[in-house]
């Protein structure tokens, strides 16, 4: 899978708090500062770097963000509905119930990031690739998982049902507790892996097992 990568001009803008607060950014940094609980709706977003960003219990609604980078940086409990995400990564980011629902992610990476509770409800990802994430209580319930692949990830208690997937990845990752496992056919997993979620399946496809 190739997933485009965020293009940034080789010099940005360093920019304070009360810039983002105005809206629009465009080729520039934000370091070290504190956007708890901002209220913006339709921010764009275009090649900014954010970095050791606090972004707690943030409503960014039907924000477009295309080439961006985020590391270290605070997304718990932000609510970024019904936006637009195009050639971004994430980096050793917070994102405890961050909120995705209806949001469109194409070309995106994060890595090392916990997403337990993240919701992706009804969410459209394509050419994303999850590394060293934890997705505890996560939902993707009715999102669109096209190209879409966990590495070495853990997934437990996550949510898939009424999703619609296309060359959806799980090998490497730890699976635990999935529900949804009729709505991912399609999906790869390897031979652990699948000693690990047939008991799960079984119980989804109603199935009995008897040792004789």
């Amino acid at each position: 899978m190739k997933i485009a990568k965020p293009i940034l001009p080789a010099k940005l803008e360093d920019i304070l708090f009360e810039d983002f607060e105005g809206g629009d950014i465009e080729e520039a940094q934000l370091q070290d500062a504190d956007a708890t609980n901002v209220h913006i709706v339709d921010l764009q977003i275009s090649e900014v770097v954010f970095e050791r960003v606090v972004l707690t219990s943030a409503q960014l609604e039907r924000a477009n963000i295309r080439d961006f980078m985020a590391k270290q940086c605070d997304f718990s409990a932000a609510h970024m509905t019904n936006g637009n995400i195009n050639r971004a990564e994430f980096s050793n980011n917070r994102m405890p119930a961050v909120d995705f629902n209806k949001t469109t992610l194409h070309d995106v990476t994060f890595k090392g990031c916990k997403l337990d509770m993240a919701n992706f409800r009804f969410s459209d990802l394509r050419r994303v690739k999850f590394v060293d994430c934890t997705f505890v209580e996560a939902d993707f319930l009715g999102a669109s998982l096209y190209e879409v692949m966990f590495e070495s990830c853990v997934l437990e208690k996550t949510e898939f049902n009424q999703a619609k997937c296309k060359q959806l990845d799980l090998r490497t990752s730890e699976l635990h507790e999935i529900s949804g496992w009729s709505s991912l056919k399609g999906a790869t997993i390897d031979g652990m892996q699948l000693a690990v979620v047939a008991p799960y399946l079984a119980r989804e496809l109603g199935l009995t097992v008897r040792s004789n």
